[in-house]
């Protein structure tokens, strides 16, 4: 690929891609959540579908709100960091081999964040009585991903030339609920659940793809024979909104057993995005172009199984959620895009296990939560469909990419492991009270990165760590 190879992909691509450019990697960012919520509900790594009493199980089974005696506010904050590398870890002073590329990350690390996670108050209709109705209502963030994939590689292009690329991207992804529930209570033998979820989505990249072609060994830039240049950028603003239906059945005192079912989300989004292209020694600079798009996304339907157990102070919670992920959907304008979604996406699940131990005043928690992959293997971003993606020719009638991005973020498998700690003003939880928890997460998500450009591909899988401290500060009246 030559400097005027790229400054006429980007002309065409500004003149061809009217209808902007949209990929099963683009949507996932939409869908995927994380173990989020209040600090006692990833104390217990989810698990707490059955046992109910706590706003962040809303969505999961709504019927879990229908088990509050006392209304109840709640508020929680986070202090979280994150690292980002391949694997196996592959360093400047360590690279691997694949294939013909050696390559290398120097898996950066990001700041210390703080984040808001959740807001909720539940309205208790409990007078006494053998059934009653609760209300609630609840903001959790679903997904606030905050990192850096970065790659270099050196191999022989197919004139035996000696090349180099560096590659960098910084990726955030926001996805927030606001969830409205109503609930009843029939005698603390029947839970019944609804609610409806408006979610509110915001994802941003901005990167770079530099190409060398030195003579020799790598030269700095101003010395180099010829570099090519690409900065890329995203802007997604999406809208969304779902249902979920639940239940939880107590057939003897110490069990619950819960199932739910969650419609699809049907988003909206408006996706911008940015191919600026230049080259150092060439003689254009500043060539790029803007795209955008208004597409819709209509996640899977989902299920979600749970049972709880409670003997005197101890409670376990166990839970398993289906999502039919093959099913999704992506259109632009009424029509369904064939080559996006179902071809990339499997159906995956989620399991979640969680203890609590209660001595006096306080309580101890432990959960583990694994999700299972989400993209089939040797998906790949489909740019061929020249009315969607804006595939183009250069002057020798060969195929150029229009987008020169590399957000092809498969998502593999996510594990997160965590411990918790709580305390309750009234040991007996009867009565006005406040509470404080706490939770600590650690999260590692698998990916499969597709570091290619034009017909080159290769797969590297990256890790992405998170250290989170959660506290939740409530009270029951």
């Amino acid at each position: 690929m030559k400097t005027n190879k790229l400054i006429i992909a980007a002309l065409l691509t500004s003149m061809s891609i009217g209808a902007g450019a949209q990929t099963s990697f683009d949507a996932a960012k939409l869908y995927e959540e994380e173990l989020n919520g209040t600090a006692r509900y990833v104390g217990m790594g989810g698990a707490m579908g059955a046992l109910g009493s706590d706003p962040s199980v809303i969505s999961h089974n709504p019927a879990g709100i229908g088990t509050y005696r006392k209304s109840d506010i709640n508020t929680t904050l986070s202090f979280w960091g994150a690292e980002t590398g391949t694997s196996p870890l592959a360093t400047v002073n360590s690279p691997l081999n694949s294939g013909m590329f050696r390559y290398y990350s120097s898996n950066p690390k990001s700041g210390l964040h703080t984040n808001f996670d959740n807001f909720s108050v539940i309205f208790s209709g409990y007078d006494g009585s053998d059934s009653y109705m609760n209300f609630g209502l609840s903001y959790r963030k679903l997904q606030n991903m905050d990192r850096e994939i970065n790659y270099s590689d050196s191999y022989f292009d197919a004139q035996g030339d000696e090349r180099w690329r560096d590659y960098n991207n910084h990726l955030e992804n926001r996805l927030s609920s606001l969830d409205l529930n109503l609930s009843a209570n029939f005698s603390d033998m029947l839970y019944l659940g609804w609610t409806v979820g408006f979610q509110f989505g915001k994802t941003n990249s901005n990167g770079f793809l530099y190409d060398f072609y030195p003579a020799g060994l790598r030269p700095g830039i101003a010395d180099a024979e010829d570099i090519e240049a690409v900065d890329f950028g995203t802007d997604g603003v999406s809208r969304g909104w779902n249902m979920a239906f639940g239940m939880i059945l107590r057939p003897v005192t110490p069990l619950r057993l819960g199932v739910a079912v969650k419609t699809p989300t049907y988003f909206k989004e408006n996706l911008i995005y940015q191919d600026d292209v230049y080259a150092f020694d060439g003689q254009a600079k500043g060539v790029g172009a803007d795209n955008e798009i208004d597409y819709k996304f209509i996640s899977p339907w989902s299920i979600d199984l749970s049972a709880g157990i409670t003997v005197a102070q101890t409670a376990i919670g166990i839970e398993y959620e289906r999502h039919f992920t093959e099913r999704s959907s992506l259109s632009v304008g009424g029509l369904n895009l064939v080559n996006q979604g179902t071809p990339d996406f499997q159906d995956y699940s989620v399991l979640k296990v969680g203890l609590e131990q209660n001595v006096k005043n306080l309580s101890f928690r432990v959960g583990y939560n694994y999700k299972s992959p989400s993209f089939k293997d040797g998906s790949y971003k489909f740019v061929k469909d020249t009315w969607f993606n804006g595939w183009v020719k250069d002057e020798n009638g060969d195929d150029l990419m229009g987008r020169f991005d590399n957000q092809t973020d498969a998502r593999r498998d996510a594990h997160y492991c965590t411990l918790g700690l709580g305390y309750c003003s009234k040991p007996d939880r009867d009565g006005t009270q406040f509470y404080f928890d706490m939770a600590y997460v650690f999260g590692r998500r698998y990916s499969d990165f597709n570091m290619n450009e034009y017909d080159e591909d290769m797969d590297i899988r990256y890790k992405y760590d998170t250290n989170k401290v959660m506290m939740t500060l409530g009270w029951n009246f």
